[in-house]
């Protein structure tokens, strides 16, 4: 599981998959709560957590005449502290270069989090049908799917963070402070 364009500057907030179409076995959508595991570090190794919210990681997408590219910690806070955003995608890390300490509790940080990631106990998965869709917050939630042999036909759309937020506070609906 991952989270999606960890190599744009304003990754999107919210992620919309629908199931267009579904002819085939396996396949599920697999979703993982990235705040639940980096809680779950935080618990294990806090040294770990602290590292993976200060050390940058660059994202980075070249291909289809684009070149994009984006640097945050594994783990970004908000100024009071708090957890905003898990940015996890192991094909999209470019390469890193960093004094020995920092690249080996990167990498401690990156195996312990992956593990836990690719757990059935971090895992909820469900398989959609055709005309079903799935939304959920890419600042939180990892996805994924399992392999899957047939046809299989998604459709995604993303929608900004701001946008959200915005909407959530003018209805009253939650209040959040940045």
């Amino acid at each position: 599981p991952h989270t999606d364009s960890t190599y744009s500057l304003d990754a999107p907030g919210l992620q919309i998959l629908l199931c267009m179409e579904y002819d085939a076995t396996g396949g599920e959508s697999v979703m993982v709560d990235g705040f639940r595991v980096a809680h779950q570090l935080q618990q294990d190794d806090p040294i770990l957590y602290a590292a993976l919210g200060q050390i940058e990681v660059t994202g980075i997408y070249k291909g289809d005449g684009s070149n994009l590219q984006a640097r945050r910690p594994i783990l970004r806070h908000d100024h009071e502290g708090r957890l905003i955003q898990v940015t996890f995608n192991n094909y999209d890390r470019a390469t890193i270069r960093l004094a020995e300490p920092q690249m080996t509790q990167l990498y401690s940080g990156i195996r312990y989090l992956d593990s836990r990631f690719n757990s059935a106990n971090y895992q909820w998965r469900y398989q959609l049908k055709p005309g079903e869709m799935i939304v959920f917050d890419n600042w939180r939630v990892l996805h994924g799917r399992g392999a899957f042999q047939g046809k299989r036909k998604m459709a995604g759309a993303y929608i900004n963070r701001e946008d959200y937020l915005s909407s959530l506070k003018t209805h009253n609906i939650v209040k959040y402070h940045a």
